[in-house]
């Protein structure tokens, strides 16, 4: 579960909707984006096993992240990512697809004029540690560059000169939830796994 956000400001005079996902796609850099959320209500469930203070395992030469999660309403999470030089958080919700758990997540400090995006995490425990693995961007890059319909995205430049652009999935939720289950025992589909220790 990747929390990655920084303020830019943004150019007033565009409205278009892809354009705001494309400036947005910049602050989470190869993250995989989705205007959709992955859960519907009835995908929704709440563990207390989640809240509580967490340290990135990962092995680093830099001060591991920090992060908090805290309960805001019945079945939602807020997690907040304290770094060495700013603070970021994202609305989390647990959700369950064919007896598995994920995590979809937006960012809550945004500029109003970001359109907010969805990443999602499979849970591969919450206990004695919370282990979570993205989608990794490259490999759905690699597929839709060999199937364009394998599922709905658009393709927004980061610039002018930008001959490739960023990925951003415009699926709705039932395709999203196919496409994950489908893909959810590839290896090469899924991120190395993110191990967070509980400190408290």
């Amino acid at each position: 579960m990747k929390i990655q956000t920084k303020n830019q400001t943004s150019n007033r005079n565009r409205f278009l909707p892809v354009v705001l996902t494309a400036a947005l796609l910049l602050l989470v850099g190869c993250v995989v984006t989705s205007v959709y959320p992955y859960y519907t209500d009835k995908d929704l469930v709440f563990d207390p096993t989640l809240l509580g203070k967490w340290v990135n395992m990962a092995d680093t030469n830099q001060p591991p992240p920090f992060l908090r999660i805290e309960q805001v309403g019945d079945k939602v999470y807020r997690a907040i990512a304290f770094e060495q030089d700013e603070t970021n958080s994202c609305e989390v919700h647990l959700f369950r697809l064919k007896q598995r758990l994920f995590l979809d997540s937006f960012p809550t400090n945004r500029d109003l004029n970001f359109v907010p995006v969805h990443q999602v995490s499979k849970v591969i425990r919450t206990e004695p540690t919370l282990d979570t693995a993205d989608l990794n961007y490259d490999w759905l890059k690699t597929l839709l560059e060999k199937n364009p319909k394998a599922i709905r995205h658009l393709v927004l430049p980061d610039n002018p000169d930008d001959k490739q652009g960023r990925i951003v999935l415009t699926a709705d939720t039932k395709e999203l939830q196919r496409f994950v289950i489908k893909y959810l025992n590839d290896t090469n589909a899924w991120n190395k796994t993110d191990h967070w220790k509980r400190l408290d």
